[in-house]
């Protein structure tokens, strides 16, 4: 006898509608692509000698720049994370006999 606790999860998929379990399949998909996008580019950032990307010769510009790339994909990649989690809870429901819940 295993030791345990059992819960619901309530989750909120904003503006997001799915008829079918495959199509939950595919956005999950479509979310781990971009996810492997976003790490690609912060490696590329990361290994980037800077003079290559940016055009200019001024220091401060060149943080700037890199501090807001990286900045913007850390809160992509975040975002998708999230995103892909309530997917996968949401998956996990449908497999354990859950019915499409369509909210118009």
């Amino acid at each position: 006898m295993g030791w345990g606790i059992e819960f619901k999860s309530d989750i909120f998929l904003s503006r997001q509608s799915y008829s079918s379990k495959s199509e939950v399949e595919d956005k999950i998909s479509e979310i781990s692509e971009s996810i492997v996008d976003c790490e690609s580019k912060l490696k590329m950032l990361a290994i980037a000698t800077p003079k290559d990307i940016v055009s200019t010769e001024d220091s401060g510009d060149m943080i700037n720049f890199f501090n807001d790339e990286v900045l913007g994909l850390v809160e992509e990649l975040e975002e998708l994370t999230v995103n892909r989690f309530k997917l996968n809870l949401y998956l996990e429901y449908l497999n354990e006999g859950g019915t499409i819940i369509i909210n118009e």
